[in-house]
């Protein structure tokens, strides 16, 4: 469970636009006849969201063979658009694309143990076929890192189906564990996460066929964030048995800015091995967690401070090594290398373990937090999950370093080093679930706009694509780019004014090895009372590689995938960065614009279209959708 927006962090994160009148400025001007287009503005239509109310974490994924149906849930508060009377909203599908979601709740708060709130968890099937949400009760508030927490506040629950899906029973013998260890004096301690790992089963010499393992999510206030293991009888789940804490890195352990803060406690951990696609037995163990607690970063902090902001926290995900403490009995988790799952607006990952495409599946929180108050309550409802993305392995070979960092300080990427002085370079990498993308290019009505190779850079050159072939807020986007060696800024602006003065800019930044999304804002010089639009802002860089035959040196190209889905943006850079965002004042489009910044050369030779930033190619999908 979210509490960094459930206890009080919302209200400060999230500003109220009542001390700002609402006649300013007149873009909200809407009277009580036009609420259907209120609610419509910035919905969008192809991400899972209920029709009304609150939503947050995504809880319990999985997919279950007896029926051929992929669930997942989230936190609903049916009532309104605010965090309260959080109970399960569900949906489940036959494809991962098309979703039907229930119109009520299937868990909600009804007992002593869970009177305030069934929060986050997850999907397991038992070795008796049945179906169980294993999952957070919480019996008393407020609950936040920042305070003291009360024992047993917070305890572990479970809820099961013998019918597939269609009916859930809380178990008499809820809670199953009255809540953390004792002795501890924790941060956090929820959303449990639960599955088979091979790894650590060999590590503490446990039988796989006889124990899964569960990790609960939160931190020993003043030493650091962690995560709770517990082993778990397969034949019982609900038989709990504590380990120990998986990780102790101390509080805010920042290896550098390619990792991110792991901040003071962790939210929504999971555990997930994958193995290497070149040598199958060769896995890496991962963690992916919410952290909390983050130090500011002035370096990317650009929220308006009169307005609505984020809080301080992070979507980081970490590789690391396991090995069993002989003294303790439990087992400690290095940290290898890790990065961010992604840098926007998405938070409170979860992910299984899809049998069906053997595929590594996660959503995340796309939040509101950008919108005020006011502007939340009249649109009627407040956040979605994001895409399901799928998660694999990137390797790359023959990399000589990287744009302008020591690959050596680039710490979200393992190196191994190769003859000849080059290196592999291994790192997580995301992108949408595919048996989605091709559905959505297959939605009537989508023309596809393709761009050929084109110089930019020189004499202020750029490639278009027309606002008459743009009239719709649902597109995807798949670009790349060649860099020349002095470009300075390359990218595509997506504009909202016909003279795009008002824009969506996708730009990176190689000298700086940043990417950024700079994001349209409204004409009201009090705008940012209303609307958080500062720019989404995130470390990236290209690798330098060697041909094998030639023994030549060059850059990677950049590409760069974008979805957008009305207020939704979606961005994936080179598969290994991604940030999701939030647009909400892009509701005209005017067409995209391919650019690059190359720096002027003082070489009179410099006449070669290969000196040049080149656009390779642009493919854009318009009107997709379900």
């Amino acid at each position: 469970m979210t509490t960094a927006s459930s206890f009080g962090e919302t209200s400060q994160s999230s500003t109220s636009c009542g001390s700002t009148r609402l006649t300013t400025p007149e873009y909200f001007e809407l009277d009580s006849a036009n609420s259907a287009q209120f609610f419509a503005r910035w919905r969008p239509s192809y991400h899972i969201m209920p029709q009304v109310g609150w939503m947050n974490d995504p809880c319990a994924p999985g997919y279950n063979p007896a029926t051929g149906l992929y669930h997942v849930s989230f936190q609903w508060n049916p009532n309104g658009p605010d965090w309260g009377d959080i109970s399960w909203g569900t949906a489940t599908s036959r494809d991962m694309v098309s979703w039907e979601i229930q119109d009520e709740p299937i868990l909600s708060p009804d007992s002593f143990y869970n009177a305030k709130g069934v929060f986050t968890g997850c999907f397991v099937k038992a070795q008796d076929g049945s179906l169980n949400y294993i999952y957070t009760s919480v019996s008393s508030l407020p609950i936040h890192h920042t305070i003291p927490h009360e024992k047993g506040c917070e305890t572990l629950s479970i809820a099961t189906s013998f019918d597939n899906g269609k009916t859930w029973h809380k178990s008499s013998r809820n809670p199953i564990l009255a809540g953390e260890p004792d002795g501890l004096d924790v941060t956090g301690w929820r959303d449990p996460f639960c599955a088979p790992w091979p790894n650590m089963s060999q590590a503490l010499e446990l039988d796989p066929k006889e124990y899964m393992f569960g990790i609960i999510s939160g931190g020993i206030r003043e030493k650091f964030p962690t995560s709770f293991v517990y082993k778990v009888d397969a034949k019982d789940i609900s038989r709990w048995s504590y380990i120990g804490p998986l990780t102790n890195f101390g509080l805010n352990y920042r290896p550098s800015r390619w990792s991110g803060d792991l901040g003071k406690n962790w939210e929504v951990t999971n555990f997930l091995s994958l193995s290497d696609e070149e040598d199958p037995s060769v896995s890496h163990d991962l963690l992916i967690m919410g952290t909390e607690g983050c130090l500011e970063d002035d370096s990317t902090k650009q929220n308006c401070p009169m307005g609505p902001s984020r809080p301080s926290r992070g979507q980081l995900w970490m590789s690391g090594s396991l090995r069993k403490n002989e003294k303790y009995g439990d087992v400690n988790m290095s940290y290898d290398f890790g990065g961010h799952l992604d840098h926007g607006c998405l938070y409170a990952a979860n992910s299984f373990f899809d049998s069906r495409t053997q595929k590594h599946v996660v959503w995340g929180w796309i939040t509101e937090e950008d919108l005020c108050d006011d502007l939340r309550h009249r649109q009627g409802w407040s956040g979605m999950l994001s895409m399901p993305r799928q998660l694999s392995l990137q390797t790359l070979h023959g990399v000589t370093g990287a744009l302008a960092s020591e690959i050596s300080s680039v710490t979200s990427v393992k190196l191994t080093s190769e003859e000849k002085g080059t290196f592999t370079v291994q790192t997580l990498a995301s992108e949408p679930y595919l048996p989605l993308v091709e559905s959505l290019r297959r939605n009537p009505g989508v023309q596809q706009l393709n761009i050929g190779q084109s110089t930019l850079g020189l004499q202020d050159r750029i490639a278009e694509i027309p606002s008459t072939s743009m009239q719709s807020k649902q597109w995807e986007l798949d670009c790349s780019f060649e860099l020349s060696k002095s470009c300075s800024a390359v990218g595509v602006s997506i504009g909202h004014t016909e003279g795009f003065e008002n824009s969506t800019r996708l730009m990176f930044e190689p000298l700086n090895e940043t990417f950024k999304i700079i994001r349209p804002c409204l004409s009201s010089p009090s705008a940012c009372a209303f609307i958080n639009s500062s720019p989404e802002i995130a470390p990236h860089t290209l690798f330098r590689k060697r041909n094998t035959i030639t023994k030549e040196e060059y850059t990677e190209p950049l590409r760069i995938r974008a979805w957008r889905d009305n207020s939704v943006l979606e961005v994936f850079v080179n598969g290994r960065t991604a940030i999701s965002t939030r647009l909400y004042a892009a509701e005209e489009t005017f067409g995209m614009r391919f650019f690059a910044f190359d720096e002027p050369s003082t070489d009179a030779t410099k006449a070669s279209q290969s000196d040049w930033t080149e656009l390779q190619y642009a493919k854009l999908w318009e009107g997709i959708g379900c």
